[in-house]
């Protein structure tokens, strides 16, 4: 099945997208549908991708996942072609200015992700049904796809469970994007730092510095239309393609600053748990600029 496939035409892609031009014809959106189809295969499959673009009408029981799925593809599509619309506008002397094309951005973008949101939402509760995760029929249980492997070997699982340490508007879209980011740093920073301790006070510090560590690598690797709304929102005129490293240096300093003080809290922890006679203060103490709940 070719990407143009998934909607019947342009009639049926407006269904799903608002803010074409007049006179902007289906053929034109190709590229742009091609672009994104492919950026959503590399998150959810191209099996799951296969499954949902041919389901039929209203009354399959995965049609809603065909309608989050087509949101998506259509406003990631417009929010690739923005550019190009402008351009087109702008050669009609209908031009913009600076500041309405940015909202024309923001506006596509935020669609964007509050739909792949929902499309990733959406397969966690149907994973079988659409090959998100395969069920062995012998076993009467679920084999994980490599996806879903990969995510229950995360210390944070969910894209709930990293917001509840740092806020990234509960995004899955988001938490799909720095899996790799969360691996890395766990695997590197964390775990030589807390070693093998079972102790709950030391794994939930440990996992709020794992969340600050992998937010600070994302305000230095990704662009800004990449992080999550509320991120976006609070340095969206700071943090640009074009931005100074220094810029994104002080953030990455704020967020590691952080990190710093609880990496001192565990280590005090685990010190005080082997007995290190070394260890005799009150580590609530705020001349330690930090806190630590015992």
């Amino acid at each position: 099945m070719k990407a143009i496939d998934l909607f019947t035409g342009l009639d049926d892609f407006i269904r799903y997208a608002d803010g074409l031009l007049p006179d902007t014809t289906y053929e034109q959106l190709a590229p742009s549908i091609r672009a994104v189809t492919l950026d959503i295969m590399d998150l959810i499959t191209a099996e799951v991708y296969i499954v949902l673009s041919g389901v039929g009408d209203e009354g399959d029981s995965l049609y809603e996942g065909l309608e989050f799925l087509k949101s998506a593809v259509a406003t990631g599509t417009l929010y690739k072609y923005a550019i190009f619309a402008t351009v087109k506008r702008n050669g009609a002397e209908n031009s913009l200015y600076k500041y309405q094309h940015e909202e024309i951005k923001q506006h596509h973008i935020d669609a964007y992700w509050k739909a792949m949101d929902r499309l990733l939402s959406w397969l966690d509760t149907h994973a079988a049904e659409v090959k998100w995760r395969d069920k062995d029929d012998h076993e009467h249980s679920f084999l994980d796809t490599d996806v879903y492997k990969q995510r229950q070997l995360l210390p944070v699982k969910s894209a709930d469970e990293f917001d509840y340490y740092f806020g990234i508007d509960k995004s899955s879209f988001f938490f799909s994007k720095i899996q790799y980011l969360i691996r890395t740093v766990w695997q590197m920073k964390i775990l030589p730092v807390i070693r093998n301790s079972k102790d709950k006070t030391v794994l939930d510090l440990a996992k709020r510095s794992l969340c600050y560590q992998v937010m600070a690598k994302a305000v230095m690797q990704f662009d800004v239309t990449e992080l999550p709304r509320s991120v976006r929102y609070d340095f969206n005129h700071e943090y640009t393609k074009g931005t100074s490293m220094q810029t994104r240096e002080n953030l990455y300093a704020q967020l590691m600053a952080d990190v710093d003080g609880w990496t001192r809290s565990i280590e005090n922890i685990m010190a005080v748990g082997a007995g290190s006679a070394s260890v005799q203060s009150n580590y609530n103490d705020e001349k330690n600029k930090h806190y630590t709940i015992l």
